[in-house]
């Protein structure tokens, strides 16, 4: 590790300025791989991770948590204290009989909700261990009735494995009336580029705005700034599912969405 940190030393310098230059170049590295490695799928304006099957994309996004999780720990009252603030100016969160956190993780969020007297669950391919407030499970397919969450948050959009599959669920999930309340990064053309375990890509904000409207069957009511949280910009969107959706429509796309482990 000392001889690591050494060849840093000596290849970017020192102090605030060789921090700078070692992220420059650590996110040119991470442009030209997202641009030429062969393992994203450039076709349109939203783009995919190519994965061999759907095993394997279950396979992968479970294994991030290994290798993030001492990070987790170090910015979790960071995160904490900034979800608190995202949501307690999101009014149907805060006015919502249940919400359902889908990719939460260790489930900071939903701490979040519980501390602004919100009853909230999460699903997460991998919660880790003892973890009170995510239950796993696959976000492409929960276990819950259909017309049975009347608010769903999600800041993973750019983990599930299409966004038509996710939205089916989501819909199917939504009694008529619900929101969606969705937190997201630029998309690549604004500056944000994909790592190692995203596996959905956007060119910009609009675009995913409007093919998740158009997947889920649902009328956007709302975009705000969310400002800036350790260099990453988010905004956060909230839809609404009709009052008079059937749901016949939305439990055929989610089945036919739905995939084969």
């Amino acid at each position: 590790m000392k001889l690591k940190n050494l060849a840093k030393t000596l290849r970017f310098g020192v102090g605030p300025l060789g921090r700078e230059r070692e992220k420059a170049a650590k996110r040119k590295r991470r442009e030209a791989k997202f641009r030429d490695d062969g393992i994203w799928l450039h076709e349109g304006d939203i783009v995919q991770r190519k994965y061999a099957s759907y095993q394997a994309y279950v396979e992968h996004q479970a294994s991030k948590l290994d290798g993030i999780r001492s990070r987790l720990d170090d910015t979790i009252e960071e995160d904490y204290q900034d979800f608190v603030r995202r949501f307690r100016d999101c009014a149907v969160l805060n006015e919502a009989a249940n919400v359902l956190c889908l990719g939460a993780r260790l489930g900071t969020e939903v701490r979040a909700l519980h501390a602004l007297g919100v009853f909230s669950v999460g699903i997460d391919l991998n919660p880790g261990s003892d973890n009170r407030h995510v239950l796993p499970g696959d976000f492409h397919a929960v276990a819950f009735p259909d017309r049975s969450v009347h608010a769903i948050y999600t800041n993973a959009m750019d983990h599930v494995f299409t966004i038509e599959q996710f939205m089916g669920e989501v819909r199917r999930l939504l009694v008529p009336g619900g929101h969606f309340v969705v937190d997201m990064v630029d998309g690549y053309a604004e500056g944000f580029t994909p790592g190692d375990f995203e596996a959905t890509a956007w060119r910009d904000k609009t675009v995913l705005l409007e093919r998740i409207a158009a997947c889920g069957g649902l009328t956007e009511v709302e975009v705000r700034d969310l400002g800036l949280l350790r260099n990453e910009r988010w905004m956060q969107a909230v839809f609404q599912l009709p009052l008079d959706d059937s749901g016949s429509a939305s439990r055929e796309v989610a089945s036919a969405a739905r995939p084969n482990a």
